[in-house]
């Protein structure tokens, strides 16, 4: 028994690598023979990169879709602006039945009979002249266009960085699993070494009872880290606008701090600089003091009169429209009463004209017959109006100060992010390496336990302390390297850079 003992001894300061060793193999041995049982399975679960998570939310997620419709929408409208440029042709056609005394539309007549009617017009117009309304307003359109793409754009990088922070999220909680796992192991050799010593007489019973709680607490982290792993996925496959059971591994890059990364030596004014000409939010609010510029013209424009040109073509077609093939004279015969006998008088010089066969003119016929055409020039020159050109001018003003205002505003909340942020990245860096310090102190001072705890110089309440403040130190120092990679990514937003793992 005491050499084994001894012999756990040396090995002790290796023991924790060696079982992470051991499990590392253990699971490349468990995924090979899962890969072969399961080669010839229909689906296999896939595994989406950093990369391929943006793109998928950037086609999917809802938020960015309604954003993108925005931007359709604002370019249909920027068409229909441009649009007012042209003529507008339209056309008419009238059917009916006149009953009573009308007048008939082909001869202009007065008539009792009932009669059919149909009437076709087109008609053109086109504006002159409006004081410039249509030319602002297309200007108008096109800034609006601008802001809504850019807002688009903005919404793309938003869900974009929340993406990013849940996938370091689960990677983040995925290596407090593992850590937490290992702890469980560890705590389980531990409680086999105090068995052997328990059976051996060096150590009393009561030190089973700490090192079993000590596992009771190490599980209890353990499901605690697991089910922070789900919730993170939860969170990632929300984003991504997939289904809560969609199954979704993650790759698990190697995530290294950049070598290059100095939030102490970047300055607020040049990443400020930076940001003002890649944050898609910044050109938004400058679109929209464009757009506002051009509301005052449109306003003022009802001050000035309105010149159109109007083209009119018409016809018509009557059932009352008749006309004979032939047309005969004959002499003017009166009847006359002559000693009172009935007799027949013919005037000379009088002969009467008589229709034969008389028809209803065809019907392209009279449209031809009455084809009419026109053309004019109308003015409407604005006299008063109650104030209200006036009161729109006003208010285009203040929609320029308002517009104004915001851009201002939103350069000075871009201003105060990036110096948060800067604070944020220099304070997690920091952070991080006093993290990094405290792992490496209690971790000596946890393998020294361990030697003393094996030769009975320190009871196990010792071990368990020293060892929950090594866990307790390894569990912020992870979460300090992740929070120190999210803020140094805030800054490459800022800066422009692509979102990616290197």
């Amino acid at each position: 028994m005491f050499d084994v003992l001894l012999l756990w001894i040396k090995t002790a300061g290796n023991r924790i690598n060696a079982f992470h060793s051991n499990m590392k193999y253990t699971f490349k041995l468990s995924a090979l023979l899962a890969a072969l049982l399961w080669g010839g399975a229909a689906h296999a679960q896939e595994v989406w990169s950093l990369e391929k998570c943006v793109q998928y939310a950037q086609e999917n997620n809802l938020n960015i879709k309604q954003s993108a419709a925005n931007a359709k929408i604002s370019a249909l409208s920027e068409r229909q602006a441009k649009a007012a440029r042209l003529p507008s042709v339209s056309a008419t056609i009238n059917a009916g039945e006149q009953f009573g005394y009308t007048i008939d539309p082909t001869t202009n007549t007065f008539s009792t009979a009932a009669t059919g009617f149909n009437s076709v017009g087109l008609s053109a117009n086109i504006s002159l002249f409006n004081g410039g309304l249509i030319h602002h307003s297309v200007k108008q359109a096109g800034w609006d266009r601008r802001a809504a793409e850019a807002d688009a754009e903005q919404t793309v990088n938003n869900i974009s960085l929340q993406v990013a922070s849940a996938f370091l999220t689960i990677l983040l909680n995925e290596e407090q699993g593992e850590n937490a796992d290992r702890r469980v192991a560890l705590s389980q050799q531990q409680l086999a070494v105090t068995q052997k010593m328990i059976d051996a007489g060096t150590i009393p019973l009561v030190d089973k009872y700490n090192i079993e709680s000590q596992i009771a607490r190490d599980q209890q982290s353990a499901v605690l880290a697991h089910n922070n792993i789900d919730i993170a996925y939860l969170n990632l496959k929300q984003l991504l606008q997939l289904e809560p059971d969609y199954s979704l591994s993650i790759e698990k890059p190697t995530v290294a701090l950049p070598a290059d990364a100095q939030p102490e030596g970047l300055s607020l004014t040049n990443v400020y600089q930076t940001a003002l000409g890649t944050q898609a939010n910044i050109r938004a609010a400058d679109y929209r003091v464009e757009s506002a510029k051009e509301g005052i013209p449109i306003a003022k424009s009802a001050y000035y009169p309105s010149i159109g040109l109007g083209v009119n073509l018409n016809s018509n077609y009557s059932t009352a429209f008749e006309r004979p093939e032939n047309i005969i004279t004959v002499p003017t015969i009166l009847p006359v009463l002559i000693d009172g006998e009935n007799r027949t008088l013919e005037i000379p010089g009088q002969p009467t004209q008589v229709p034969v066969n008389v028809r209803r003119v065809p019907y392209f016929d009279q449209l031809n017959q009455n084809f009419g055409q026109s053309i004019g020039v109308g003015v409407n020159i604005p006299i008063y109006q109650n104030g209200r050109t006036r009161l729109s001018v006003e208010r285009a003003e203040l929609a320029l100060l308002n517009a104004q205002l915001q851009q201002n505003q939103t350069r000075q909340t871009l201003k105060n992010d990036i110096q948060t942020a800067i604070a944020n990245a220099r304070a997690a860096g920091r952070q991080f390496e006093a993290a990094q310090r405290t792992l490496n102190f209690t971790t000596l001072t946890f393998e020294n336990m361990q030697k003393r705890y094996s030769v009975g110089a320190v009871n196990s309440f010792d071990l368990t302390t020293a060892q929950n403040n090594r866990d307790n130190a390894e569990n912020d120092m992870v979460v300090a390297k992740y929070d120190y990679l999210f803020k140094l990514k805030i800054l490459d937003f800022y800066l422009g850079k692509p979102l990616r793992l290197e």
